[in-house]
């Protein structure tokens, strides 16, 4: 492959890139409350101990007191800083499990959570049952990785954009080469539902770039696997894992239904976001792709499939996968560079601190959750948030348990100093999991990362998380300052060409060139905008002042004479387009982008009239020029309305605005 940072790695698990220091932990005051203590040939609450090895700190559970003050202090300090009701959380440890609720499910009735009765939405977590399901079809001779999806499909088919198929492979390690895509993936409300053949085969994103080249995490690729599993074992996706995954490890309170069906015996914790600080109860959240996140769950099933995977597939006798296929889903098969973490089958590398460790989180927009296993150690945590506060405290929580229980690396502070390449790396930088082919481009902004030098000579990534300084450890490698995260710039034939984070192995980005970038498309969008505004109104107060004083307008001979109405044709076009577009983006995004499309597509019309009508405007007013006519300043401003319009077709055109594309 030309590009040496882009590797798919072989390598067994203990022979991995060595994970380096990472942020510090949240600590807090302890705290009582009721827990669920599971220890294999003990009665319930006893503790067990295990030898550990010298110098080692023990394993979390040897010592089931100690290690439930630990907790306690790290989640309700985490509860009381990310403003957060509630949370649920398991943490396995062998044979030995411990389950508690921290906080409130409903903040209008303070009803806590328990960890074996409240149900949480896990979002993409679910999608390791997806996987999960994927091997055991391995197993039974049904599916190959290296075989190209399309033999695996009926109603679905992906288009052979490229060489080389997508398989199985490329779908578990997010390097299929889809584009984002919006739609389909949530829906708003249950009548939207509809079969997954069919979303997978309405709402397929484009392929747009060869597989396993880079990393794109795809919603779509994983409910595309999910899909084949199921299909290829004769059932549809939510019966498969409800009988070959959730019944042989006894998870009663687990579904991917929507919404969650009364046979279920649990209690729906109450999801929240947190517009202007406050609190604000959702609705439940509808996934159209169930396999990619619509699974619901309590701490404690999740606990069982958490003690399956780091028991070799097995659990309390009953097996979902052979040791082999365990260990295979959790080693690493392709990195975008070998220095950061990588994809796993289904699982992605979170090593921090000289401990490895793979996972997968989960977001919905109330519900925010992590599933992590040590597979070394055999230890594996889950943790569920009820509000957004949850995507900083997840990882503060796996960062404590690593600190307190196995790192033995010491923070180093990283070298200081300007970058060597100091010249080459700044730019804007885009995140490949981005639609490219439909109208939801504009969506891609909120994943720009803007790098820059500062005046210390430290690199500066600034994006909507905020800004991170770095320093460079070795050629294009820098670990941020305070620890949190490590990145690499990749690059082909000597010049930079994209960026990687260890933070996200499932999402590489690419570096924009001058044209590509947001800031001179808004800068021509916004003189544009204007000249549309002094246009329409000008004339028209030009106009009726004409009128006023019983003057008439210069009439040339046609096709001059419409000239004006063309060029106020459109910017009046544009104009509407505009303002039409912010009338549906600030009424209700979500039913803009989810929902019925048909305000948007209205909006849409208006940008291919003001396209065609500039032209026109451009070819007139040459014609004017050329034969004379008008005063000069009355050329100029159909030249420079021509020019506007032209210009801002060729922006809508980048963005796919110039019509409705989907």
């Amino acid at each position: 492959m030309a590009r040496s940072q882009t590797t798919t790695e072989t390598v067994a698990g203990d022979n991995q890139p060595t994970p380096r220091s990472r942020r510090t932990v949240l600590r807090g005051v302890t705290t009582t409350g009721a827990a669920a203590v599971t220890l294999r040939g003990m009665p319930s609450g006893v503790t067990a101990t295990e030898p550990t090895q010298q110098g080692q700190p023990d394993r979390p559970l040897s010592d089931v007191e100690s290690f439930e003050a630990f907790l306690d202090g790290v989640l309700n300090a985490q509860l009381e800083a990310h403003d957060i009701p509630g949370a649920t959380v398991a943490v396995v440890d062998g044979d030995s499990t411990f389950t508690k609720g921290y906080g409130v499910r409903d903040i209008r009735t303070d009803a806590p959570v328990e960890a074996d009765e409240t149900l949480f939405r896990i979002g993409s977590a679910s999608k390791l049952f997806a996987w999960t399901a994927v091997m055991q079809g391995v197993e039974a001779g049904r599916l190959d990785l290296e075989t190209d999806v399309n033999q695996y499909l009926d109603s679905v088919t992906i288009p052979a954009t490229y060489d080389q198929p997508i398989t199985l492979g490329h779908l578990a390690t997010h390097t299929a080469g889809f584009e984002e895509r919006a739609r389909g993936t949530f829906v708003l409300r249950e009548a939207d539902l509809q079969p997954l053949p069919t979303v997978l085969g309405n709402e397929r994103p484009a392929r747009v770039r060869p597989p396993g080249e880079f990393t794109a995490y795809s919603n779509y690729g994983a409910a595309l696997a999910g899909h084949v599993a199921a299909r290829t074992a004769g059932a549809s996706f939510n019966d498969y894992v409800a009988a070959e995954i959730f019944e042989p490890l006894g998870m009663t309170r687990s579904t991917f239904e929507q919404p969650v069906p009364d046979a279920i015996d649990g209690t729906l914790s109450k999801g929240y976001t947190t517009p202007n600080g406050r609190y604000r109860e959702g609705d439940f959240e509808y996934v159209g792709i169930p396999p990619a996140g619509s699974m619901t769950t309590t701490a404690t099933d999740m606990a069982r499939f958490v003690r399956a995977h780091v028991q070799n597939g097995s659990l309390d006798g009953e097996r979902i996968l052979q040791a082999d296929t365990t260990a295979e889903m959790h080693r690493r098969r392709f990195g975008n560079d070998q220095r950061l973490n990588g994809m796993c089958f289904g699982f992605y590398e979170l090593s921090r601190n000289g401990v490895r460790a793979v996972g997968h989180a989960g977001d919905t927009e109330q519900f925010h959750s992590l599933l992590v296993l040590l597979p070394a150690h055999g230890v594996g945590l889950f943790v569920s948030y009820n509000s957004p506060g949850g995507i900083e405290a997840r990882d503060e929580l796996l960062d404590a348990l690593i600190a307190e229980y196995f790192s033995s690396e010491a923070p180093t502070p990283p070298p200081d100093g300007e970058p060597t390449r100091a010249n080459d790396v700044p730019g804007t930088y885009r995140s490949l999991r981005s639609p490219y082919t439909t109208s939801e481009k504009l969506l891609s902004v909120q994943s720009h990362v803007t790098v820059s030098v500062d005046d210390q000579g430290r690199l500066v990534t600034t994006g909507p998380g905020g800004s991170t300084q770095w320093v460079e450890v070795e050629d294009l490698y820098f670990e941020a300052v305070d620890g949190s995260d490590a990145l690499v710039f990749g690059e082909t034939d000597g010049e930079i060409t994209h960026l990687f984070f260890d933070s996200r192995p499932p999402s590489a980005y690419e570096r924009l060139t001058v044209t590509e970038q947001t800031a001179p498309h808004a800068a021509i969008a916004g003189l544009s905008i204007l000249i549309f505004l002094a246009a329409v109104f000008g004339w028209t107060a030009t106009g009726l002042w004409r009128w006023y004083r019983g003057r008439a307008w210069e009439e040339p001979t046609a096709p001059l004479r419409y000239t004006r109405l063309i060029a106020g044709s459109a910017a009046a076009s544009y104009l509407v387009f505009v303002f039409g577009l912010a009338a549906v983006v600030v009424s209700d995004p979500q039913a803009a982008l989810l929902g019925d499309p048909l305000p948007l597509q209205v909006a849409l019309l208006f940008p291919p009239v003001g396209a065609l009508a500039s032209v026109t405007t451009l070819v007139l007013t040459g014609l004017a020029w050329r034969r004379g006519v008008w005063h000069r300043l009355t050329r100029v401003q159909y030249t420079v309305v021509g020019v506007a319009g032209v210009a801002f077709a060729l922006v809508l055109a980048y963005w796919n605005l110039l019509w409705y594309q989907m």
